[in-house]
């Protein structure tokens, strides 16, 4: 008995199900984060210089920038501050306008650095990192030539003294007072240029709060899919006591009521863990109503299609979002099968506007236009199916035994 238990066909699916998840999940993550943290040098990045006098240190910062592919120049900080918060760079550099002439003063200058933390954590520290790379390099090149000028100031004066028919004494008083010149002026040149990072959508410490808008896109996806799973009997058996057509509508209008009610519960609980004004409720709240309703019809291609075993294809969508939906990769860094295919991904609308709605603060009307197509574009789509499927596929799962 044991034996044809064995050889049933549930135990041959569960195997097939074990051994192609096991491969594909790891093949899809294990390439979908390849590119960290190596090809962070491939997000744009801004360098500007407020100031006509320090062309050599421009010269120079844009030489130690030469990993980054794209090193955009400006004179213009508001304007490249705009672009940072709109995601167009993702670092910008600030040479401010009196460097140069705080450096000859001898007197501390700052070199500006600005992040946007509203963005995925891996690309906020990797933006830090290359600031304080930046600006200790910088200033360990001013410390050098100050020290260089203050030196050699300091031996003219010295051989300017030996050259005179001094007592050993007074040699000796002035080679002091020479030494105590120096060091009185190298104190300042220790600190020379200071590394200012300013942090553009502060957002509030913690992984948990910069991973915020990843964790509720997904949980919510994730409820989605399960939620398929569970409407489909209830589409199936109302298909058969009217018909197909007034079955899948009443199925639709089901799903746009729990996509209302859910995304109100959603943007309540997160905007309640994270500390976010209540102001921008309404945004948040549309954003997951339009992430919520596309999941559903997303999900439910592969169940129209195959009953009940489309659901692996589903979690297989779910595994693939993860990645296509930039909660931990930027879309520039994604390789060109993720980058092809993150706007077909609800999740993708949702995060971003996360982002934006609760941390930076800015339109998000872009996003919210792709995601409402996307979900009328699946809706279609099921639409289609359901016409030319005039028979629901129904998986009885003790037929596979």
């Amino acid at each position: 008995m044991f034996g044809k238990f064995l050889k049933s066909r549930g135990v041959l699916l569960a195997f097939l199900v074990m051994l192609i998840y096991g491969v594909l999940v790891f093949s899809i993550y294990f390439t979908g984060y390849r590119p960290l943290p190596n090809r962070v040098t491939d997000l744009p990045i801004t360098l500007v210089n407020q100031d006509k006098q320090s062309s050599k240190l421009n010269t120079q910062l844009k030489r130690s920038l030469k990993s980054f592919k794209t090193v955009h120049e400006s004179s213009n900080l508001d304007r490249s501050i705009n672009q940072l918060k709109d995601r167009q760079t993702y670092l910008v550099i600030d040479i401010s306008a009196n460097f140069s002439k705080r450096v000859q003063a001898n007197q501390p200058a700052q070199l500006n650095f600005y992040v946007n933390e509203a963005n995925q954590t891996m690309v906020v520290n990797s933006m830090e990192n290359v600031a304080t790379k930046v600006g200790n390099a910088v200033n360990n090149r001013v410390i050098i030539s100050k020290g260089q000028a203050i030196m050699t100031t300091a031996l003219v004066q010295q051989l300017r003294q030996q050259m005179n028919n001094l007592p050993v004494t007074a040699q000796a008083q002035q080679s002091q007072l020479v030494t105590a010149q120096v060091n009185k002026a190298y104190q300042r040149v220790n600190n020379s240029v200071t590394s200012n990072i300013h942090r553009v959508n502060r957002v509030r410490t913690g992984l948990n709060n910069s991973m915020a808008p990843f964790f509720i896109s997904l949980a919510t996806y994730l409820g989605a899919l399960i939620g398929t799973i569970v409407l489909y009997g209830t589409y199936v058996k109302f298909a058969k006591l009217t018909d197909r057509f007034k079955s899948f509508a009443m199925l639709e209008t089901v799903l746009l009521g729990l996509s209302l009610i859910g995304g109100a519960i959603v943007a309540g609980t997160v905007m309640a863990m994270t500390g976010a004004g209540t102001g921008h409720f309404a945004g948040i709240w549309l954003t997951h109503v339009l992430e919520i309703m596309g999941a559903y019809n997303l999900n439910l291609i592969f169940i129209l299609l195959l009953g009940q075993i489309g659901a692996a294809l589903n979690i297989l969508l779910t595994m693939i979002q993860v990645v296509a939906g930039a909660g931990m990769v930027p879309v520039q860094l994604m390789g060109g099968f993720f980058k092809a295919i993150h706007a077909f991904s609800p999740m993708y609308y949702s995060i971003m506007s996360d982002y934006d709605l609760l941390y930076a603060q800015v339109s998000f009307t872009g996003l919210v236009s792709g995601a409402f197509i996307l979900a009328i574009a699946y809706l279609l789509l099921n639409l289609i199916i359901v016409a030319f499927r005039r028979k629901q596929p129904f998986l009885h799962f003790e037929d596979l035994a």
